[in-house]
């Protein structure tokens, strides 16, 4: 239940996207701001990526001195706020306002989530755990698809309430993020280094050891954390300078940039931000037809996000990024093919190629969420501790610039050249593919004190002090005992 504090931390996002598409179907709010268009309208969007932008510099700082816990509830606050002020925007630039104190918020919160699910979760159940966060961002933009087409549906048509009642709910789940938090604890990994052992051995007793602080699982997770730490303390790897020297560090900065900015370039915003300019260009004008698209695509990413979170350990973490970006690849091909084929036509008299456009926007939202599902999982078991924090800010400033190309050059480019535009995400999707293969290393089947291992380096001294710990060599003592090596004592527990 506490784990929810870190998993729901992508509901304002994928909230944010979904009401942001939805009400710009709602002629309420284009007649209000006076049909914004082009740039007016990737700014609008953009208001929580600039908040975002904004608070990247300080969000390590808040995350290391106040704690993973500490920073979700300021963050889920300052998004509280931001909701209040858009539900109650009365122009342009109150609107706008509102949209960067979200973008503020909601960045210092998903920045600390990150690191408080991968360190809080049990062992076995770390990538199950921190790949629905993911999964929260479709359950965000359900909702918001719904409470977007609801108050279209009803008398309050022709009202601001229509676009008032969505922003205002945008602080809903934050509300419950944020009273969660207050009773939850702090992650072990942070409290060790802070030097407050026994608060840490006492969390990895009550929920890791089921109350026996002489569990295996126990002794194990604390000699590790500790020489691990100790060891990252000595090498001075909070130092950034460190990650620009070290090769191996390098590979792993590499990494916290590009599979952010890779899972925001991808053809994904066409449908998250701007779904009411692709319907319109394929012959889909109707508000209320658009609303209920919208509602289906979310559901769609509800159920599929649930059950690649529910089966990503399963696989190798490099084969779930080739299956996610060579199906999306493949979708896309089809879907410039049909809106070739429309174009040509002009006058959208073939509703079945209309619906085979909207067929393929289904099942690339779902490819592009086996994609997704792996990448937090993923950048935060490569960064070691002291670089975990930085790691998480270092995706959402990734993330967010690759969001403000994406939010400025998509509704200009849709308007001006329409399906061709879907041309260069094909060819980008190939580059990607490319990029994967050469310089994403397998990660899978090792917890967080071991993952150095595949980079050739860094800190080695974890399973050292695990055997030091236990009194015995636990690669030595599994293989005598099951027949096989078992490298982690945390995965056999």
């Amino acid at each position: 239940m506490f784990l929810l504090i870190g998993i729901l931390c992508q509901v304002v996002s994928g909230f944010d996207g979904s009401m942001m598409n939805g009400i710009q179907s709602l002629e309420s709010w284009q007649d209000f701001f006076n049909h914004p268009s082009g740039g007016r309208l990737g700014t609008m969007v953009n208001g929580n990526t600039i908040g975002t932008l904004i608070t990247i510099p300080f969000v390590p700082f808040l995350c290391d001195y106040f704690g993973r816990r500490m920073s979700v509830i300021f963050g889920c606050a300052v998004i509280l706020v931001g909701a209040a002020l858009q539900g109650a925007a009365q122009n342009f630039s109150m609107f706008m306002g509102a949209r960067i104190l979200l973008g503020v918020g909601g960045c210092i919160a998903s920045a600390a989530a990150g690191p408080y699910v991968t360190e809080c979760a049990y062992p076995s159940q770390r990538p199950q755990a921190t790949a629905m966060m993911l999964a929260s961002w479709p359950l965000g933009a359900f909702v918001a698809a719904l409470v977007t087409w609801g108050p279209y549906n009803s008398s309050l048509q022709s009202s601001t309430w229509s676009w008032r009642i969505p922003s205002i709910l945008q602080g809903f789940f934050p509300l419950i993020q944020f009273i969660l938090a207050l009773f939850a604890p702090e992650s072990p990994r942070w409290l060790i280094s802070k030097g407050k052992i026994e608060q840490a051995r006492d969390f990895f007793t009550k929920y890791h050891a089921d109350g026996d602080s002489e569990h295996l699982l126990v002794k194990v997770q604390m000699a590790e954390i500790t020489a691990t730490l100790e060891e990252e303390k000595a090498q001075n790897m909070s130092n950034i300078v460190k990650w620009i020297k070290s090769p191996s560090l390098r590979h792993r900065l590499f990494i916290c940039f590009f599979v952010p900015a890779m899972l925001q370039l991808e053809g994904n915003a066409l449908i998250s931000y701007y779904l009411h300019i692709v319907l319109n260009n394929v012959g889909i004008t109707d508000s209320s037809t658009q609303l209920k698209f919208n509602i289906g695509l979310t559901v769609w990413g509800l159920v599929a996000g649930v059950l690649v979170a529910s089966v990503v350990d399963k696989f190798n973490r490099r084969t779930v990024f080739f299956t996610g970006l060579s199906s999306m690849c493949f979708c896309y091909v089809i879907w410039t093919i049909l809106s070739l084929t429309l174009a040509q036509q002009r006058d959208f008299t073939d509703k079945g190629l209309s619906s085979g456009v909207v067929t393929m926007i289904f099942l690339y939202n779902g490819c592009n969420i086996i994609c997704a599902a792996i990448g937090t999982p993923y950048v935060m078991e490569v960064c070691p501790y002291f670089m975990r924090a930085v790691g998480s800010t270092i995706y959402q400033l990734s993330g967010n610039i690759a969001g403000v190309f994406n939010n400025y050059v998509n509704p200009i480019a849709m308007e001006k050249i329409t399906w061709k535009y879907y041309i260069v995400w094909c060819c980008y999707l190939v580059v990607l593919i490319v990029i994967v293969y050469f310089f994403l290393p397998e990660t899978r089947g090792r917890d967080l004190e071991d993952v150095g291992e595949v980079f050739g380096s860094d800190v080695l001294g974890g399973r050292a002090a695990v055997k030091k710990a236990v009194g015995v060599d636990t690669e030595t003592h599994y293989k005598e005992k099951n027949g096989f090596t078992k490298e982690h004592v945390e995965d056999q527990v």
